[in-house]
């Protein structure tokens, strides 16, 4: 059921052609789509398009099985943002396990820790029987023989695929392999990926099958091979026919009915989110929170990307909050500026305030009608960011904020320690271990240790009225073993949602500085974010790959947060993860003890 104040925002966006300024790129919409000019509106229609070239899709088909018989087993796909994470996503579904070797196993690479390329390797290995490390060449072949890097970038200026890329082609190279049998790049002409892989005469694809180049890597799904080339892995192994691509969008498609989002946009789902969320929006900032039926939940991290880095601009956008199976977020989140979503196999609406959004085909238990559904979920979701963007007038085209990082980053990288460019930081307490960078002011209160200044800074946030704290974000750059991980989440859900009252953001970087940090910078201000990073890290079981850049990201994004004004605060911990754990254990029990005050 519709409410009065949904009902004439839905009326609004009927009377104004909204959609249908979308579908025909022109508008406002074509203002608000466009990046430096330039329309990045081809995801709108890129599915339509595809159906009506068969050719296309039957071509990636080809290329999948080509991939097949030419023995690879293995596909390490390195990108970040847009450009993996509907990978991830489909990894964690399941359709991208290798199956007992009957299919080819993608693993989805988004860090700059050597720790992450270990697990992947491990994994290799592992599948394999073969016990690492790998030290001659036979073994390395032994080891990499079936094995592909593809390198993916939906954006002029992303590096970290190339930093991925020169580390295994050194490998292959010493393995006595051909690079350019293991290599494939996708990424956008004269981007910084392209002009490395034509250096070294990489063999390279098309994002767009039609080879435009008018999609964002947050809409890289269903339209472009960020998504078809997984799914026709999947499939031709699956199925052992063509034709499923074309008939898998078919029905996706079918399940999204743009035609009705245009012509009755009440009657849509996802239309009548965008006018759901708008009217629960404060400023032209609302807290999401998602929550998915079982087997759904890898959804959510997508749907974090796609609002937060598009919406996330001049103080507005929409901030997406993932319901956790261990503690409900909901119960923290103040009716004010907030939205509860549950995306359901039913036609039954929830009790308010929840919203319902209908999506039976979500119900499908056969694989090819399971990728339908994801597929039609993409485009929902993209339509539903695009009408909010429409209705509080964000550009939701390009990321500026998070370029700010990236050239910091690449101005400090090649420092013998990329620390030292917070070196000399004056708001900076340390003890037992710990060294915290805080913003300005933040450390002058003579407090004597980092927990104590965090506490302080998190109670002042709490008390502020004009700015009330709306979440708490807690960032750990690189990788952390499991249990030192659920360590600090437990904490960070006893500092945020029993002490605070605040909903609770636990992010993973730098994969998460290409999937949030443009709204965490530029969009609602109500936050505080802490940012953890170890000064040691593994030494790769294989070749060559420092840990730099994961450092200068690490400092890069604190300093672009602090010079958004943002209550960012930097918390270095000495050694490795075990030589950390006591330490930074330590430091959340008296944070919360600090609170508790």
């Amino acid at each position: 059921m519709t409410g009065e104040k949904d009902a004439r925002v839905l009326q609004r966006l009927l009377t104004e052609d909204a959609v249908g300024q979308l579908r025909r790129r022109d508008g406002q919409m074509a203002t608000l789509g466009s990046e430096n000019g330039a329309l990045k509106l081809d995801w709108v229609e890129g599915v339509a398009r595809l159906l009506e070239h068969p050719e296309h899709l039957a071509q990636v088909e080809a290329e999948a099985t080509e991939l097949w018989q030419r023995g690879v087993r293995h596909i390490i796909w390195a990108g970040m943002g847009g450009s993996v994470l509907t990978v991830r996503v489909m990894a964690q579904m399941g359709f991208c396990d290798g199956h007992n070797g009957e299919r080819i196993a993608i693993y989805p690479l988004d860090s700059t820790d050597p720790a992450a390329l270990n697990a992947i390797v491990n994994r290799i290995a592992a599948s394999k029987q073969i016990v690492l490390p790998a030290s001659s060449p036979q073994q390395l072949r032994q080891l990499l023989s079936d094995v592909m890097m593809v390198g993916v970038a939906m954006g002029m200026t992303s590096e970290e695929p190339i930093t991925h890329l020169t580390w295994f082609t050194e490998l292959i190279e010493q393995a006595g392999l051909s690079p350019a049998e293991h290599l494939l790049v996708m990424t956008l002409p004269d981007s910084y990926l392209d002009k490395f892989a034509r250096a070294r005469n990489a063999p390279s694809r098309p994002l767009q099958l039609d080879g435009g180049n008018g999609t964002g890597g947050r809409m890289s799904a269903p339209a472009t091979r960020v998504f078809l080339l997984p799914a026709a892995l999947f499939l031709t192994r699956a199925t052992g026919s063509s034709g499923q691509l074309h008939s898998t969008l078919a029905l996706a498609w079918q399940h999204y009915q743009l035609d009705l989002a245009a012509t009755n946009p009440a009657a849509h789902p996802f239309a009548r989110l965008a006018a759901a969320l708008y009217n629960a929006s404060v400023n032209g900032a609302c807290r999401m929170l998602v929550e998915f039926p079982q087997g759904w939940q890898a959804l959510a991290s997508w749907i974090e990307q796609l609002m937060e880095e598009s919406l996330g601009k001049g103080n507005k956008g929409i901030v997406v909050f993932k319901e956790s199976p261990q503690l409900s977020q909901a119960s923290v989140f103040q009716t004010e500026g907030a939205l509860h979503v549950y995306a359901s196999t039913s036609e039954q609406p929830a009790q308010p305030p929840i919203f319902t959004l209908s999506q039976p085909y979500l119900a499908s238990s056969r694989d090819q009608e399971r990728l339908a559904a994801l597929a039609a979920s993409f485009l929902g979701w993209q339509l539903t960011m695009a009408l909010y963007g429409y209705l509080h007038n964000i550009t939701f085209s390009g990321q500026p904020a998070v370029e700010d990082y990236k050239t910091r980053a690449r101005a400090i990288r090649d420092m013998p320690d990329p620390l030292q460019a917070a070196r000399d930081w004056p708001d900076t307490c340390a003890a037992g271990g710990l060294t915290l960078f805080a913003p300005s002011g933040s450390a002058a209160s003579g407090a004597a240790t980092p927990a104590a200044v965090f506490a302080a800074a998190l109670r002042q946030a709490a008390q502020n009225r004009a700015t009330q704290l709306g979440y708490l974000d807690l960032t750990i750059n690189g990788e952390v073993p499991a249990d030192l991980e659920q360590t600090i989440t437990a904490h960070l859900y006893t500092i945020g949602h029993r002490l605070l009252g605040v909903p609770i953001k636990p992010r993973r970087a730098p994969a998460d500085y290409h999937s949030t940090e443009q709204g965490e910078m530029d969009g609602p201000p109500y936050l505080v974010s802490l940012r953890l990073l170890l000064r040691d890290h593994e030494e790769p079981l294989l070749g060559r790959y420092s840990d730099a850049f994961l450092r200068a990201q690490a400092v890069s994004t604190w300093q672009a947060m602090i010079g958004q004004n943002r209550a960012c605060f930097l918390l270095i911990a000495d050694g490795n993860a075990d030589q950390a754990a006591r330490p930074l254990q330590n430091f959340f029990t008296e944070v919360e003890k600090n609170l508790k005050k």
